[in-house]
């Protein structure tokens, strides 16, 4: 057995996914599977009018919380290049993916975000049209429902989702609670909220649903890495999420999401 190679990141949960991309395709190269170490509690950045969900002992935002890591666990755990998914201990690592934000140029915040990694370790660059994510075929076939998630950061305040009424019996939301309450206040929806055991769960649920209708989030990660059909909501401030590949469009315009949402939900 090859030893692993050996990771560590201090970034928040959807950066995390991008970055299994590059550790599949060293693996796929070298055979070698990843150990990934993972920060918690590393001070997250912000900016004015931000909300982040996951907050310390004082208030700050940070990037990931103890509850995030656990529930990541046995998502990444399933993934057949992760040897283990660790808390950070002052290990040595091979691979620091804080330097990507500490030490190279990657030309942070904008740009798309899953190539960022590519400029600081280039071995690692993988095509982005195929999916990364895997799991594991089961029982469950493709469902006619559509999972939505929208979080209070990084939104598009120009669009309105009034449309969604008339077809909110095909909807789920992934998603924080008050998320879920929120939006569906602002657009006077009622929708079911998906309560996942964990984040291995949450992506079987997007992996079989319909399709995907959400903003640059953790939860549009997994649906990229999935390559599940989606729509992205554009953050005007700082687009860095880009979706690549077949059935997968972002928008700025409200005539762009009606447009794709028409499309897809037929």
């Amino acid at each position: 057995m090859k030893i692993p190679l050996k990771y560590k990141t201090s970034s928040p949960s959807g950066d995390l996914i991008s970055f299994l991309s590059g550790i599949k395709k060293m693996w796929e190269d070298t055979g070698r599977k990843g150990i990934v170490y993972q920060r918690i509690g590393m001070q997250g950045a912000s900016y004015d009018g931000s909300i982040h969900p996951f907050k310390n002992e004082f208030d700050e935002p940070i990037c990931m919380s103890q509850y995030m890591f656990d529930m990541l666990y046995p998502l990444l755990k399933e993934q057949p290049y992760i040897e283990d998914f660790l808390v950070y201990a002052g290990e040595d690592v091979d691979v620091d993916f804080d330097l990507i934000r500490m030490q190279h140029y990657t030309n942070q915040p904008k740009g798309c975000l899953n190539r960022w990694f590519n400029y600081a370790f280039p071995q690692m660059a993988s095509d982005l049209s195929k999916p990364w994510l895997e799991l594991p075929e089961t029982l469950k076939k493709q469902t006619d429902k559509v999972i939505i998630n929208f979080t209070q950061r990084h939104r598009n305040y120009l669009i309105n989702y009034f449309f969604l009424r008339e077809h909110q019996d095909k909807l789920i939301f992934a998603g924080l609670a008050k998320e879920r309450d929120l939006f569906c206040k602002n657009w006077n929806l009622d929708i079911p909220l998906l309560e996942p055991d964990n984040f291995y769960h949450l992506a079987q649920n997007i992996k079989h649903c319909k399709f995907f209708l959400g903003n640059q989030s953790f939860c549009f990660q997994i649906a990229e890495a999935l390559k599940v059909p989606r729509i992205l909501e554009l953050f005007p401030m700082m687009p860095n999420v880009v979706p690549v590949g077949e059935n997968a469009y972002d928008f700025y315009h409200q005539g762009g999401v009606e447009y794709y949402f028409n499309k897809m939900i037929k």
